[in-house]
């Protein structure tokens, strides 16, 4: 299903938020293995790196269905007959993929930043 989607919503884009997802994984485990080990200040730049990574995931999802949505309406243009709705239907919902995984990976990383971020607060008490 991972490489259906990641056909479907396109190579390039959906490379490179699988790819942000895997940078996200590395920051959090770098995270826990530095964790009693770092000074604050190099576990607090981990975790905003977390917390950017998750947003340029949400803007390249974006990105690349604004993109796309151009493309095939710059393509239903040059077409000289009526294109059926179900088939407008289908690629709106295809264009979401991108977007998603995206939207995904900042939620997650949002969610571990404000963790981190407590954790770290706790640690200066």
């Amino acid at each position: 299903m991972i490489f259906k989607h990641w056909y479907e919503g396109g190579p390039l884009f959906m490379t490179l938020i699988y790819l942000l997802w895997l940078v996200v994984i590395v920051l959090i485990g770098t995270f826990f293995m530095k964790k009693g080990k770092s000074n604050p200040s190099e576990l607090k730049r981990l975790n905003e790196g977390v917390f950017f990574t998750g947003s340029l995931a949400f803007l390249l999802g974006i990105l690349g269905q604004v993109i796309g949505v151009f493309e095939a309406l710059k393509a239903l243009e040059t077409i000289k007959q009526d294109v059926s709705p179900a088939m407008i239907a289908g690629g709106l919902k295809v264009s979401f993929l991108a977007p998603l995984y995206g939207f995904a990976l900042f939620l997650i990383s949002g969610i571990v930043w404000f963790v981190f971020r407590n954790i770290l607060n706790k640690q200066r008490i």
